[in-house]
């Protein structure tokens, strides 16, 4: 079975933002690129931490504060939980069901690269085990008696006027099947 790693899976880039950015204008460029949070960095581009959709929802605007005047330092997220994109997703969910958390921050060397969600790494799990079924049904063989022949061996499925036989691989030959 490949491993299907955190980098493969990555389907929102890093959107990056300052501290003291206003919060105000943090909504706007999540908004514009239609992603519910971003990477706080410093001056440096070192990440301080993040800060999300909901951090601006339960922080700000369910306190009436104002959001031209609540800098993004003051309500982000710090020493935010991340992981390097040559983890595989069976980490990536491990860590994230360990902290309670439903995003993950993707790093490549330390630097932001993005963001993986829950529903992303099912989405990935489930493609994964979809292959691994078609690569099962192809490589499992059926051994019995031939309908036609009456010789035991390897067996194939086949319709023969609307009907299903398993025949050997002689008779399908000679079937033209």
């Amino acid at each position: 079975m490949a491993e299907i790693t955190v980098g493969q899976v990555v389907k929102r880039k890093a959107v990056l933002v300052r501290p003291d950015d206003t919060i105000h204008k943090v909504a706007r460029i999540l908004a514009r690129n239609k992603v519910g949070s971003a990477v706080v960095v410093d001056e440096n581009e070192e990440i301080v931490g993040i800060i999300t959709d909901r951090d601006i929802l339960d922080k700000v605007v369910a306190k009436g504060k104002d959001p031209k005047k609540v800098l993004v330092k003051d309500v982000m997220t710090t020493k935010p939980v991340t992981i390097e994109d040559d983890y595989t997703i069976q980490d990536a969910i491990d860590k994230m069901m360990d902290k309670g958390i439903r995003r993950l921050l993707v790093t490549r060397v330390g630097k932001p690269i993005g963001f993986v969600t829950a529903a992303d790494l099912l989405a990935a799990l489930n493609s994964m085990n979809s292959e691994e079924e078609e690569e099962i049904e192809e490589e499992t063989e059926v051994y019995g008696i031939c309908e036609i022949c009456g010789q035991y061996g390897p067996l194939y499925k086949v319709y023969i006027e609307g009907q299903e036989k398993w025949v050997c691989e002689s008779c399908k030959d000679e079937l033209n099947l």
